[in-house]
């Protein structure tokens, strides 16, 4: 284990020791998840995206990366997660408990009845996984539930995007799992995803919950 740098903010009481398993060092005061939304007939399509080192707590989490992991503190606000190696990736995207663990912590509901979801990990490092939820009727309203990685640390925040919804984003937190969502019944087919242009607030929100001048906690995986 190395520290190149800790940054140290108002608020921090310690340093949690970093050499055991990743969900303990798990951290979650950068850039948050994001799940892009859209609704076609029957449909709900969800893209989860996150940084490398939180992929890494994900395959910590469900078992899929079971080995340790070099953690290392950055001050540098420019400072980029390092990538998830090949081995790494393919492991991820292969494990069948990654594809139940989002389908269990990315859920919809229309009028209480849970929307079934397929899961389709092969775009996980680069793209995101997507989970297509399939709603007994035309979608219009539903219930959506995020609570991705927060079992490793309720301080993990996920921020929703949709196309065609009755809002333009939404702040997924361990106290604000379930939100809910409408969508126009007349909107074009396909799940071509807008680039979320309101993307940088909901960071500076994000920022504003947590602790500053401490970088992300990354997790280097091995190539």
């Amino acid at each position: 284990m190395r520290l190149t740098s800790i940054a140290v903010a108002a608020g921090l009481a310690a340093l949690v020791p970093l050499g055991t398993a990743a969900p303990a060092a798990a951290h979650p005061l950068g850039d948050p998840q994001t799940v892009r939304l859209a609704a076609d007939g029957r449909e709900v399509t969800a893209l989860w995206s996150a940084a490398p080192d939180d992929l890494l707590v994900l395959g910590s989490v469900t078992g899929a990366l079971d080995e340790q992991r070099e953690y290392v503190f950055e001050m540098g606000a420019d400072g980029e997660p390092e990538p998830v190696g090949d081995s790494d990736a393919e492991r991820l995207i292969a494990s069948g408990a990654v594809a139940d663990y989002l389908a269990a912590n990315i859920t919809v509901s229309q009028d209480g009845t849970d929307c079934p979801a397929q899961v389709d990990l092969g775009g996980l490092v680069e793209d995101g996984a997507e989970l297509v939820f399939t709603c007994e009727r035309t979608v219009t309203a539903v219930d959506v539930t995020v609570t991705v990685l927060t079992d490793a640390d309720p301080a993990y925040r996920s921020v929703a995007f949709a196309r065609a919804a009755d809002r333009e984003q939404m702040l997924y937190t361990a106290e604000t799992p379930t939100a809910a969502w409408r969508f126009d019944a007349r909107t074009e087919s396909g799940t071509s995803w807008p680039v979320p242009v309101a993307i940088g607030s909901v960071v500076l929100l994000v920022a504003a919950g947590g602790l500053f001048g401490l970088r992300r906690l990354r997790a280097a995986a091995r190539p």
